[in-house]
């Protein structure tokens, strides 16, 4: 089961930043996962609702080279909007490690036509079940793991979807959500605490 860094880090201030990447880099995360917006200036963000912003360059700079990104397009993409997006990605990573997820079809469906190779997901447990009956833009199926079923996840699989429990395994544990049989599972991943330092002063011997 691929563990996918939650926003790169999720301690204070790290979310969605090159810190956040950082973190995931030092806990071996297979891949990160960061929300990418657009900005007024027609430049491109990380960030998540009304939080801090990072931009994106500075992000996929701290990605280490072994590491994969899935790159979660928050709202609208128009067609010049993923051009622009996808230029300015390859200028740090490959595009064949890059995941672009959305809960928009129609986001996923530009990028299938810009990019035939790329390589989507799309989050939601409807389409999901809609992926069961008909073929879809997307090689990935990205479902909340609180309705995630082993029965759901085989039945992608079989359809040739690869399955990733999108929330973070502290609502399940882990163990439970690997008998799901995800291919991938979100994971909020957070400092160490720091051990104290002892009391007193220290002697030289």
């Amino acid at each position: 089961m691929k563990a996918i860094a939650h926003r790169g880090g999720m301690e204070k201030g790290m979310q969605n930043s090159p810190d956040g990447v950082r973190l995931a880099v030092r806990h071996q995360a297979d891949f990160v996962e960061l929300d990418v917006v657009g900005d007024a200036r027609g430049g491109l963000q990380c960030a998540h609702g009304w939080g801090a912003k990072s931009h994106l360059s500075d992000c996929l700079k701290a990605l280490e080279a072994n590491m994969s990104l899935i790159a979660h397009l928050k709202g609208d993409y128009a067609e010049g909007d993923i051009a622009c997006l996808t230029e300015a990605m390859a200028s740090h990573i490959p595009l064949e490690k890059v995941v672009f997820a959305s809960h928009r079809t129609g986001v996923l469906q530009r990028l299938r036509k810009l990019l035939p190779e790329a390589r989507l997901a799309r989050f939601g447990l409807f389409p999901a079940l809609a992926s069961l009956w008909r073929q879809q833009p997307w090689q990935c199926c990205m479902v909340n793991q609180v309705v995630l079923t082993r029965w759901l996840v085989r039945a992608l699989q079989q359809r040739g979807y690869e399955v990733v429990a999108s929330c973070v395994w502290e609502l399940r544990s882990r163990r439970s959500v690997q008998r799901l049989g995800v291919d991938g599972a979100f994971v909020n991943l957070r400092e160490p605490p720091r051990m104290p330092r002892p009391c007193g002063r220290s002697h030289d011997p």
